[in-house]
């Protein structure tokens, strides 16, 4: 990662579209870094041949840059190592297209907050509630909200042996975990104080989930016309919704008797 900073002018700059980025996580089996590997398009889209690319990945306040070559010739690492970035929740990516001949590095396309893909999302559906393995010291899990541009994520700690597997087959840890991570992202989406005050990112999530609510869980209307014990009873039957939903008690009970 370079450390030298240029001043950097936005003016006029084209949108890359997530069609043209393939960013995927690459998963370790032991405690090293977070890896991942990308893949970029940028043919078609009127960038000078000559225009440096880097890709940036970030969450909270850590973040790496790579260098990638040119827009006329990219040499993209074969896997991005970011052994800097704080690795405790999700990591955002950023490329960006820059004019070097430039005195003040003029950036002509970019893509921000670019999340990465996942095999489970083949079709280009993003999941509202992303799950992620990372080593999160004593912790056991919890409910990531560090970055207002990408959805609430379920934070595990990889160090549990099998957890991944396990949160697919137990009936029993779904059953005790889910219903409670739920709980945390519903009690921040309907919290008074963040009426009319949610940045136009944070509000994107907050609209995903509600409509998650009205249409998976039968929820319709906004709980925030409510008042404060209106709302807590609309995150009550959201969680008794999403149970009855899931069969969690059923499973539990086949499970055990098995």
């Amino acid at each position: 990662m370079s450390t030298a900073k240029r001043r950097l002018n936005y003016t006029g700059r084209k949108r890359i579209k997530r069609e043209n980025i393939d960013i995927r996580m690459v998963e370790n089996a032991g405690s090293g870094p977070l890896r991942a590997k990308a893949e970029l398009n940028l043919e078609g889209l009127g960038f000078p041949a000559d225009a440096r690319v880097v890709i940036e990945a970030y969450h909270r306040s850590s973040g790496m840059r790579f260098d990638c070559g040119t827009v006329g010739d990219l040499q993209i690492p074969p896997v991005l190592t970011m052994d800097e970035v704080d690795h405790s929740g999700s990591v955002l990516f950023r490329v960006k297209v820059i004019d070097e001949e430039s005195d003040t590095g003029k950036i002509l396309g970019s893509a921000e907050r670019v999340q990465p893909r996942s095999d489970e999302s083949e079709d280009g559906r993003k999941s509202i509630f992303p799950v992620l393995f990372r080593e999160i010291g004593e912790q056991t899990w919890y409910v990531d909200f560090a970055d207002p541009s990408a959805p609430p994520t379920l934070i595990l700690n990889r160090r549990i042996p099998g957890i991944s597997q396990a949160l697919q087959d137990n009936p029993l840890l779904q059953g005790f975990l889910l219903p409670a991570a739920l709980r945390f992202v519903l009690e921040r989406l309907v919290r008074q104080e963040d009426a009319g005050e949610d940045d136009e990112d944070e509000s994107g999530w907050k609209a995903e989930w509600l409509e998650f609510c009205s249409d998976t869980l039968g929820l319709p209307g906004d709980p925030m016309t409510k008042d404060r014990e209106g709302r807590e009873e609309w995150v009550d039957n959201a969680i008794t919704a999403f149970c009855e939903d899931m069969g969690f008690l059923k499973n539990i009970k086949r499970h055990i008797g098995e």
